[in-house]
């Protein structure tokens, strides 16, 4: 299973704007008139746009997450303006309490499928029936018994008065979305354990002045961050490797220097060692391979380039700081030996098996792949980088036609 530490650091701009919300709430009360008004009706605004993105990216996590945001700044605003004494306002505040951390875990695990099929109606579907459940449930649970009612009740003297049962339900629910943000690396975990967060404030500090308008505002914000930072993904990474894809490749190439290097990389034999073994096979070679060029040293960058290609640059360097780089990454990937589970895949005889592998060898259900670099810099013969690119892609060529698995500079 891969996973990607570095995601963990896409909650510190939801964290930020957690932060500023609640700073900021103290400064609510120095506007009047027409200011305060819109204010007050800003989380509505910023979740229809949420929403409207949202419907335009087909992102169906994010579209019900806002319409959530929305009914629940509308239900705080409605029936969570007195005192929790008060049957009503206590019954409604149980369901939120409740509602919030089952609704945030549900659009967490959520595989995204989009809204115009069947299974976008499906969830839309369960999202609304888990929402009417937790409706129904949440204001009986502290009625179940002496001990749920100490647990799950709201503590109305103290500084949080959000039960013990929801508090706890909503700190395993956050550290699932890490979890989950760790492994996925999704900005779209990120922003709804942003806006989750968010909503968790407005219950847990319902006494402070302006609370429900400032945080559910950030809550908004976050899903809006998620859809952008989302979007750009969508038009910058390969979605098969991970890494920045063509288009962010041609802008960073826009934007070097007068010296840089680039490794033009591409695995040996890939087609007709996807034509024996399979597509999905061939998706996790490359998968190894940009994992591998993820960690590159020298300064470099790793982009797919497109088919079995990749491009590494390296920003103020020549060619001699490069070698060493692309030398080691050539070594891990051939040194890695991957499994072959369905033996199904595997050719019926081993010499025929070796032909068509090349230079991938297979042992039992094992194989492993090389690949192949070449190497060039910005010159007075190279001047710019479409020629830098292609004397690159001249090397690479001299490395398969010396025998694969090397680097030619």
């Amino acid at each position: 299973m891969r996973a990607y530490p570095a995601a963990i650091l896409k909650i510190l701009l939801p964290a930020a704007l957690i932060c500023t919300a609640y700073i900021g709430r103290a400064y609510l009360g120095w506007l009047d008139g027409e200011a305060r008004v819109i204010f007050d009706n800003l989380p509505y605004l910023l979740c229809l746009v949420a929403i409207l993105v949202a419907y335009q990216f087909n992102r169906s996590r994010i579209l019900m997450a806002s319409c959530a945001v929305a009914i629940f700044y509308w239900a705080v605003q409605h029936y969570l303006q007195v005192s929790l004494s008060q049957p009503g306002a206590l019954r409604g505040y149980l369901a939120i309490s409740l509602a919030l951390p089952v609704l945030t875990l549900f659009l967490l695990v959520l595989p995204e499928r989009g809204i115009w099929n069947l299974y976008g109606l499906i969830y839309v579907l369960a999202f609304v029936f888990l929402g009417l459940i937790c409706v129904q449930v949440g204001p009986w649970l502290p009625e179940a018994n002496e001990a749920a009612a100490v647990y799950y009740s709201p503590r109305p003297t103290g500084n949080h008065i959000l039960s013990t049962g929801a508090t706890l339900l909503g700190a395993v629910v956050t550290l699932l979305g890490i979890v989950l943000l760790y492994i996925r690396d999704d900005e779209i975990e990120a922003a709804i354990l942003g806006a989750s967060l968010s909503l968790y404030l407005v219950l847990a500090l319902l006494h402070v002045d302006h609370i429900s308008a400032a945080m559910c505002t950030a809550a908004a914000l976050c899903l809006l961050w998620g859809l952008l930072l989302s979007s750009h993904a969508m038009a910058y990474r390969d979605e098969l490797t991970g890494l920045p894809g063509r288009r962010a490749l041609n802008e960073k190439l826009k934007m070097l220097g007068g010296h840089f290097a680039i490794a033009m990389l591409d695995v040996d034999h890939f087609k007709r060692f996807n034509d024996t073994y399979g597509h999905d096979v061939g998706d996790e070679v490359l998968r190894l391979v940009a994992s591998r060029l993820r960690r590159v040293g020298g300064g470099g960058t790793a982009y797919r380039y497109g088919g079995e290609e990749f491009c590494v640059v390296f920003p103020r360097k020549v060619v001699e700081d490069t070698v060493d780089p692309i030398e080691q990454v050539r070594k891990e990937i051939g040194a890695y030996i991957m499994s072959l589970r369905d033996r199904n895949l595997r050719p019926v005889r081993t010499r025929e098996g070796t032909r068509k592998r090349g230079a991938t060898r297979l042992g039992g259900d094992q194989f492993s792949v090389t690949v192949s670099a070449g190497i060039a810099a910005r010159s007075a013969e190279h001047t710019d980088t479409d020629a830098v690119l292609a004397a690159a892609d001249k090397k690479l060529y001299q490395a398969k036609k010396g025998g694969r698995n090397r680097v030619a500079f």
